[in-house]
């Protein structure tokens, strides 16, 4: 697995190849004592900012019954709930992480639990690695194929080296025998991994990777796995990103109606620039906040669903239909891929009212409800990812998430504002968010050059389903938090999007080399007017 190899030994893989069981390993300590005293007076520190802010809103919106009295009522709950809730949680992870959330469980906390998993056809137990990724990166490869998020997620690393730590964690044949993933359909057979490491193209991509990053590394004497991670520059940027969206917040709860339009799409670019690489381990050499930091927002849908739709569905088999839970987010309204049987509900979902019917409640009520319910009753998310039962107290936890969520976006404004006023800040948000996700999401992969574009080589298919959009254009970089950067970002997901803009260039020059096509359009009208020629041609009943 990745491994963080100090530059001047790039390749050692120092302490995450012993062998034997960690005593009590410091990293993997969910959130360590002096993380929970900063991260407390962190918090406490932000609240006491919003105090002032609180302020200045009560001066500025003056002392009517909305702007005035509301505002402050609600900017005292928020104040107290802030400082509260950073307080609960941070204890929670401190001494029960390990047991309320089944992605951190590790050998110190269960030492009789196993971490199976088979890569290129060999079972592996990872229950004792100490991985730099941390407890979730193995378990959310547990009981699965994980051959394609394996090797999608370890292209600095020689398969020399990489296949010596495997070889100290394989699993005795006899004992593999009576070991299968969670769905039998799960078998890795969409590619050829024969040979792949092989692969001319392959190789210059890995080549193409330590060329850049290596510098990088040697030059801020940092790490060759810190050199792949957002940069302190990108992190200045996310906080000036969230301190705007916070800010917004203010009038948002006092009624002005102009954040109906500007809140929304200030959460929306915050999530784009910062959750979307958390939880593909890309914000941060730290595990632990790869973790943490999207738990605090999750205006897209819980980061626990989103590692399998997202991470284990989409970037491992990206459009192949039935193992790409993307293609069959609403097979009863639309049809975007072949695999998705049709109906006469698709005959119009080229229309306007249609396709902006499905975006405006994709994300309120599919991916925060119908999606997240499906996939703990059927324990399988879009019937194309298999989910394992959640224990007891997880599931708890989840369900508290989702009642928060609940109540944070759709119950509030009915305490505050008058019937009719309540309604309309109940849902107009929740529409902007959803359009701007699926705008960002849907033109990226769904047209007719990528759609059912297919490779057994599995870089090579990463780049010929994806497709580049507005690579010249700062907007589209920042609304679409690096998304436009799709093919790169598709090979090299655990790269922080702050670098796609430099590697994008050499990455099209090496599929030209290569005879392989690079897909883009040159904004998002190009791009959207892409998608919606495949949706209409999609919609029409096959012969």
């Amino acid at each position: 697995m990745c491994q963080r190899t100090p530059i001047g030994k790039v390749f050692d893989t120092g302490k995450h190849s012993e062998p034997k069981r960690p005593t009590l390993l410091k990293n993997h300590v969910v959130l360590a004592q002096s993380g929970t005293v900063v991260s407390t007076v962190g918090v406490i520190f932000l609240t006491f900012t919003l105090r002032k802010i609180s302020e200045i809103g009560g001066s500025l919106f003056g002392n009517s019954n909305i702007g005035g009295l509301y505002f402050e009522i609600s900017l005292n709950i928020t104040y107290y709930f802030i400082i509260a809730s950073a307080v609960l949680i941070a204890l929670a992870l401190k001494y029960f992480g390990y047991y309320l959330f089944d992605e951190t469980r590790h050998a110190n906390y269960h030492p009789h639990e196993h971490v199976y998993a088979r890569i290129r056809g060999v079972w592996y137990d990872f229950a004792e690695f100490d991985h730099p990724g941390g407890p979730i990166a193995l378990n959310l490869i547990k009981d699965r194929d994980a051959t394609a998020l394996f090797e999608s997620h370890h292209l600095l690393i020689p398969n020399q080296k990489l296949n010596s730590i495997l070889a100290k964690f394989k699993v005795d044949d006899e004992i593999a025998k009576n070991i299968s993933t969670l769905d039998p359909r799960d078998d890795g057979a969409h590619y050829i991994w024969e040979g792949y490491e092989n692969d001319e193209f392959v190789r210059d991509a890995k080549k193409l990777l330590m060329s850049y990053f290596l510098p990088i590394a040697k030059r801020k004497g940092i790490t060759l796995y810190q050199a792949t991670k957002a940069t302190p520059e990108r992190w200045i940027m996310i906080a000036v990103m969230a301190a705007l969206f916070l800010l917004s917040l203010f009038p948002f709860v006092a009624g002005k109606y102009w954040t109906l339009l500007v809140t929304p799409q200030l959460g929306w670019i915050l999530i784009a620039n910062y959750w979307h690489d958390g939880l593909h381990f890309s914000l941060s050499s730290d595990w632990r906040v790869n973790a943490i930091l999207p738990y605090l927002c999750p205006l897209l849908c819980s980061p626990w669903m989103w590692y399998h739709q997202h991470v284990i569905g989409h970037h491992a088999y990206t459009n192949v239909g039935h193992k790409d839970p993307d293609l069959a987010h609403a097979p009863q309204l639309m049809r975007e891929h072949e695999s998705v049987k049709w109906r006469k509900s698709h005959a119009n979902q080229s229309h306007v009212n249609h396709f902006s019917l499905v975006w405006s409640i994709a994300v309120p009520l599919g991916l925060h409800f119908l999606s997240d319910i499906r996939a703990n009753l059927k324990l399988s998310f879009n019937n194309a990812v298999p989910f394992a039962k959640l224990a007891r107290p997880r599931l708890i936890c989840h369900l508290a998430g989702r009642l928060v969520y609940l109540f944070s976006l759709f119950i509030w404004p009915f305490f505050v504002f008058p019937v009719w006023k309540a309604v309309i800040w109940a849902i107009v948000p929740s529409i902007g968010f959803s359009v701007s996700f699926m705008l960002n999401s849907q033109i990226n992969h769904l047209n007719e050059d990528c759609a059912h574009a297919s490779s057994p080589n599995f870089l090579k298919h990463q780049v010929i389903t994806a497709m580049d959009f507005g690579n010249n254009s700062l907007f589209c970089r920042y609304f679409s938090g690096g998304l436009n950067y799709q093919i790169e970002h598709h090979l090299f997901p655990f790269v922080n999007h702050c670098h796609l803009p430099s590697l994008a260039p050499h990455v099209k020059e090496l599929c030209r080399k290569h005879d392989i096509p690079y897909n883009e359009a040159t904004g998002y009208g190009d791009a959207l007017e892409k998608h919606l020629a495949h949706t209409g041609s999609m919609s029409e009943r096959p012969t």
